[in-house]
C-alpha cells in the first residue's frame, strides 16, 4: 500500500517559488492548486482533502464499498478457516482499519513516501493555467508535463479532480480491481462446485448413475 496513489501521483513531477500558504487564495486556479500541491510535500492530509473535488471524495468512498462486497463475499462463499487469508491477500482487510471512503484516504495518504528532491518540488511547479471560456473548469500544467483537471465549486473556491487527472488513481488501485476478479473467480469455482456435489448425490439417490 506504501505505493499508492501519491507516491505515484509524484514520482514524476520534476519547485518554484511557494508562496506562504495563508497567502493564497483559493478562488484562483493558480493558488488552489500550489496549496494543493503544497500540502501533499508536508503530508497535511486534512487540506489535500479539502482541495480535492466531489468526484475524487466519490472515488475513494466507491474503492471503500468494493473492499466491503469483497469482505462480504469471503465471508459467504469462503470456508471459515480461509477467511483471515482471504482477508489479507485481497486487501479487504483494510475494512477493520477505516470505515469510509475519507479514512481510506487518510490511510493510503498516510503509508505514502513523500520525496524531498528539489528536483521534484521544482516539476510540480505551475507552468499553464488554462481556464475553459465558461470559467468553471481549468487545466494546470506543470514544469513536469503533467496535468491537473480542476473545477469551481458553488463557493468559487477551486478543486483538483483527480478522476479526470491522468489514470493516478486507477493505476494506485489496480490491485483492488486484480483482486475482486480474482477473488469473483474463486466463488464461481466454488459455487460451480458445490453445484456439482449436490447434482451428485441427488443422482445417486435417485439411482441415475
Amino acid at each position: 500500500m506504501s505505493h499508492l496513489l501519491f507516491a505515484l501521483l509524484l514520482a514524476p513531477l520534476a519547485l518554484g517559488t511557494t508562496a506562504c500558504s495563508g497567502e493564497l487564495d483559493p478562488t484562483s486556479p493558480g493558488d488552489a492548486y500550489t496549496l494543493f500541491r503544497d500540502a501533499l510535500f508536508e503530508k497535511e492530509e486534512d487540506i489535500v482533502w479539502e482541495r480535492l473535488d466531489p468526484e475524487s471524495h466519490a472515488y475513494f468512498q466507491a474503492r471503500y464499498e468494493r473492499l466491503v462486497q469483497m469482505n462480504e463475499l469471503i465471508e459467504s462463499y469462503l470456508p471459515q478457516t480461509d477467511h483471515r487469508l482471504a482477508r489479507s491477500q485481497s486487501g479487504a482487510e483494510l475494512i477493520a482499519s477505516v470505515s469510509d471512503g475519507r479514512e481510506l484516504f487518510d490511510y493510503v495518504f498516510e503509508k505514502a513516501q513523500m520525496p524531498q528532491d528539489d528536483a521534484i518540488i521544482f516539476g510540480s511547479g505551475i507552468q499553464e493555467i488554462r481556464v475553459s471560456e465558461d470559467g468553471k473548469s481549468a487545466l494546470v500544467l506543470t514544469r513536469g508535463q503533467q496535468e491537473f483537471v480542476m473545477a469551481q465549486a458553488e463557493d468559487e473556491a477551486w478543486q483538483i479532480n483527480l478522476v479526470d487527472s491522468g489514470d493516478f488513481l486507477d493505476t494506485s488501485f489496480g490491485w483492488l480491481t486484480r483482486n475482486e476478479e480474482a477473488l469473483a473467480k474463486t466463488v464461481e469455482d466454488l459455487i460451480a462446485e458445490e453445484r456439482q456435489k449436490r447434482e451428485a448425490i441427488i443422482a445417486e439417490l435417485m439411482n441415475l448413475n
